[in-house]
C-alpha cells in the first residue's frame, strides 16, 4: 500500500483513537457487539473468526458504521465527481487491550474509494515489496495485497447502463494494535476486507464480475512467510 495513503490513514486513526477516549469518558462505555455482530452484521461466519483471531477479541465497539445499502447507493452516485476519489468509512470497530502497564485502543477500520485501472496496476515498487516480504498479493479482484497494517483490494464494478469507465472500486482495510502477526495476521486482514467488497459489490450489482472469491487461497507456507509482521 502507498505511504501517502498509509501515513494519512494513520493519522486518521491517531486522531479516532484520541477522540474515542474522550467520549467514552463523558458519556460512559458504549455496548459491546460480536464480530459477527458488528457493522450490522457485515461479516460472514469465517470473516468473523478471522477478525477474533487477528485481534483476540471477541466482543467490539462499533465506533462508526454506516447502512450497507445507503452507503452503496452514496459510492455509486460519487463514481463520477470529484468526491469518488475521497474514502468513504463503512465500518470502526474499537476495543480497549491491555499492553504492558497501560491499555490501548484496537481499531479495526473498513473504507471504500473510486480509482483508476492505471492505479490498479502491480509496479516495480509492489514487485519490490514482495520480494522482500513486505506485501503479499492474493489472486482476486484487479489486484489485492496485505502487510502489517492493513490490506487493499481494487475490483471493477460498472453498471451495465453506464458508459465504459476506467474507474474500479477500491476496499481498504486498517488496522492499529492488533494481536495476529505473520502471513496469518495478513491472511486475516485480506479475508475481512473480501468479505467486505463482497457485500458492496453484491448491493452495486457486480458480484458476478468483481472476481471477488467467496473463498481462496490463503498464504502458509513458512518459507515464503515474512520473519514480521
Amino acid at each position: 500500500m502507498d505511504a501517502c495513503r498509509k501515513l494519512a490513514m494513520c493519522a486518521i486513526l491517531t486522531l479516532a483513537t484520541m477522540g474515542c477516549s474522550d467520549s467514552s469518558h463523558s458519556r460512559g462505555e458504549p455496548s459491546r457487539v460480536f464480530a459477527s455482530q458488528a457493522c450490522g452484521s457485515l461479516l460472514p461466519k469465517e470473516a468473523a473468526r478471522e477478525l477474533e483471531a487477528l485481534t483476540g477479541q471477541t466482543k467490539f465497539t462499533e465506533d462508526n458504521y454506516a447502512e450497507i445499502k445507503r452507503f452503496s447507493t452514496g459510492l455509486r452516485n460519487s463514481e463520477l465527481t470529484p468526491e469518488g476519489w475521497e474514502e468513504r468509512e463503512l465500518c470502526r470497530l474499537v476495543t480497549k487491550v491491555d499492553a504492558g502497564s497501560r491499555r490501548k485502543r484496537l481499531i479495526v477500520s473498513v473504507s471504500f474509494s473510486w480509482s483508476d485501472t492505471e492505479v490498479a496496476k502491480s509496479r516495480r515498487e509492489t514487485n519490490r515489496k514482495v520480494s522482500k516480504g513486505e506485501l503479499t498479493l492474493y489472486p482476486f479482484g484487479m489486484r489485492a495485497e496485505a502487510d502489517t497494517d492493513g490490506a487493499a483490494v481494487y475490483f471493477s464494478c460498472l453498471e451495465d447502463s453506464s458508459p465504459k469507465s476506467t474507474k474500479v472500486l477500491r476496499g481498504d482495510l486498517w488496522t492499529l494494535n492488533t494481536k495476529l502477526t505473520g502471513q496469518a495476521g495478513r491472511s486475516a486482514r485480506i479475508t475481512i476486507l473480501n468479505a467486505a467488497a463482497r457485500k458492496i459489490a453484491r448491493q452495486l450489482n457486480c458480484l458476478d464480475t468483481a472476481n471477488l472469491p467467496e473463498t481462496f487461497h490463503k498464504i502458509s507456507d513458512p518459507q515464503r512467510s515474512p520473519k514480521n509482521g
